[in-house]
Order: C-alpha cells, then structure tokens, then sequence
C-alpha cells in the first residue's frame, strides 16, 4: 500500500482540493463501482468531488443502475476546468480514460489506483497491486489506511467490483483475500443478491434474439499444428462477432452484450474465447477469455489492450491504428445479411489473437479464422 496515496488524498482533504474521480471509458462494476465508493468516502469527509467517465451518451449502463453514489456524477464537458487531483481508477493506460485523458494530464497531481500489470507508466503518483483481484480491494486498503468507515453504500460500490472481477468467484482471482474482503463488504451491508443479479442475471428481451444470430455464426479455430490440436497440444478458440447492425436490429447497445463471450467462454472443446463487437466509428471491441494455460492480458497487451490471465480485451480502430493486421483471412458469412467487409474484419482480427497464442506457445502452424469450424 502507498504511503505517498493516502497522503496525497488526506492533503486533498485538508487543503480543499478539488477532486475528479475517473473511471475508464464505458465503465463496468470494478472502474465505476470503485470510483463511487472512493467519491462517497471521501465527500463524507468534506472533500470537494466529483465522479466521471467517457461514453457516448453519457449514461450509467443498465446493469450499474442499483450503484449508490450517481449524485457525484458529472458528464466530461461538465467537470471543473480546474481539478486540483484527478484520480484514475482500472485504467491501465491514459487512452482507456477517453476524452478525460487531457483533463488529468492537465491537472497538478494525479494518482493512478489500479490492479492491471501495464507497461503504461502514468500518473504521478501509483498505487497499483497486480495481485489485487479487483481494483475495489485496493480502495477498501486505501480506505484502511485513511481511516475512513464503511458503511452500506461504499460496501456495496466495492462489492460490486470485486464480485465482477472475480467471475463471481469462479475465477484464479477469487483468493483467500478476497473471499475475507466480500466478508468484510456484506457484513457492512453489501447485498450479493440484488448485486448478483443486476450485473448478471437480468438482461433485455432483445439480447435473447441477438443471441440466436451471433452464437449462430460462432467458430472454432485451433492454434498450434492441426494435429497437436487433435491430440491436445495445442489451443482452441470459440469465437463470434456483434455487428453495429446487430445491435440496431435487437434494439441494444454495446453495454447490453458484454455477457456474451461468457457464453463462449464454458465451451467445453475451447479453452479461450473472443468476441468482437463493431463501434459506431466502424472499429472493433474485442474480448477475451481464457481458461486454460493461456495468459490472455499478455496477449492483449501485445495488441494495444490489457487485462488479467483469464480475461482481457483491446481496440482495433478503423483509422488502422491499433488495427490487427496479418493472418489469412476470408470473407465469412453468417447468413443473416452480414457484409463481407464486416465478416472479414472480424475474421482479421481473430488471426492475429491466433498469431499471438501461437507465438507465446512456440508453435508455428495453425489454423486460421476462415479455417475455423462453424457450430
């Protein structure tokens, strides 16, 4: 735990600074949760606050709703154009903050709280533990260290990251640690039903169609020689794509779909799992799982994105920057009126996740995207 954290956020305190707190963009339950029980714990003390994060509109997705706390909310274009600290929580790199990257480079101090291993060194000051299954328990320490209460509404903000970064518990994250921290956030009045539930268990009508069309068109493609495949040496990968016109014709938007590499993700013939999903600029998503030997932030990392060993993701622009290149790739249709151009890309940027696995497991051959067997 940094020293240098707490009493940089006690000077904050004590000399009336203003405070952002900033989640990353399109934020889930660990960015957003932590920012919001960091906001109230620390408005409880008097400290001028304020929470934001970039998206496009700038809402609380769906599933977030139940986070106490939104009062401290502020869109970007409405933050103070003079922050005395600006505070990043989950972002592994300044680009992951969107359009409040220039906002926190402006600011006179910054503290980065985060679990993610990054080769992006930002922030003036850090306090990022890797072995932290959530970046909600690093606040619950910092919190610690300042000696701050918890009560029910800060509880139940760290709860909801930790219960998301760890799968729910199923995950290699789900440590002793971290099983002694739900502990501690339910008995301060943390309800793992109601948070359960609305960051899993309830989705919109729209998203059972779309499931029908994407797990419809979804692969399975090898990485190694074919036949090390066959006899278990090497890796296999069940993907599928979202289109911006999937999202269109289901009446969703990205927010409401972020479960559906979960469902690849229990395929018993694979042990890793993408989704790429279409941005409204034309660019891509992409997430990643893994559950076998495959240290898929390691893989995401080499593609410009970051994440843990079981779950990761990156972004590939249509300005081509960031935009995986290389591999085979064959123009895929899905027979529900998909374009090629759409199909293709998705197809691109599996080969290179396979190029990746293969590179990191010394194997030379594999089967590419448009090779990749269609459920």
């Amino acid at each position: 735990m940094s020293s240098d954290a707490a009493g940089l956020l006690r000077r904050a305190v004590v000399d009336g600074w203003a405070v952002g707190l900033f989640a990353h963009v399109n934020p889930d339950s660990d960015t957003l949760g932590s920012a919001l029980a960091l906001g109230l714990a620390l408005r409880a003390t008097g400290a001028d606050v304020v929470v934001s994060f970039d998206a496009a509109p700038f809402r609380v997705p769906d599933g977030l709703a139940f986070l106490p706390g939104q009062d401290l909310l502020k869109a970007p274009r409405e933050l103070p154009a003079d922050l005395d600290l600006v505070v990043t929580l989950d972002a592994a790199a300044p680009h992951m903050l969107g359009a409040l990257a220039a906002p926190m480079a402006a600011a006179p101090h910054t503290l980065v709280v985060d679990h993610h291993r990054s080769g992006a060194d930002f922030g003036q000051v850090r306090l990022v533990d890797p072995d932290a299954p959530s970046t909600s328990t690093v606040v619950l320490e910092l919190l610690d260290r300042l000696g701050l209460p918890l009560d029910a509404d800060v509880a139940t903000a760290l709860y909801a990251g930790l219960a998301t970064d760890t799968g729910s518990f199923r995950q290699a994250t789900t440590s002793p640690a971290a099983h002694r921290a739900a502990a501690r956030l339910v008995e301060a009045g943390a309800d793992p039903t109601v948070i359960g539930w609305s960051v899993w268990g309830i989705h919109r009508f729209g998203y059972v169609g779309l499931l029908g069309d994407v797990l419809g068109r979804a692969r399975l493609s090898a990485t190694g020689a074919v036949a090390d495949a066959g006899e278990g040496g090497g890796h296999a990968l069940a993907w599928t794509w979202i289109t911006g016109a999937d999202l269109a014709r289901h009446g969703l938007r990205l927010e409401h779909v972020e479960g559906v590499v979960d469902v690849l993700w229990g395929v018993l013939e694979a042990d890793l799992a993408a989704v790429a999903k279409q941005l409204p600029d034309g660019g891509w998503t992409v997430s990643l799982r893994s559950r076998g030997p495959v240290d898929v932030g390691a893989v995401a990392m080499a593609l410009g994105g970051g994440g843990h060993r079981e779950k990761a993701g990156f972004s590939a622009r249509r300005d081509g920057t960031g935009e995986p290149g290389g591999g085979a790739v064959a123009a895929v249709t899905d027979g529900v009126g998909e374009t090629v151009d759409e199909a293709a890309s998705a197809s691109k940027i599996i080969d290179r996740i396979l190029d990746q696995v293969s590179g990191r497991d010394g194997r030379r051959g594999r089967l590419s995207a448009a090779q990749g067997r269609q459920a």
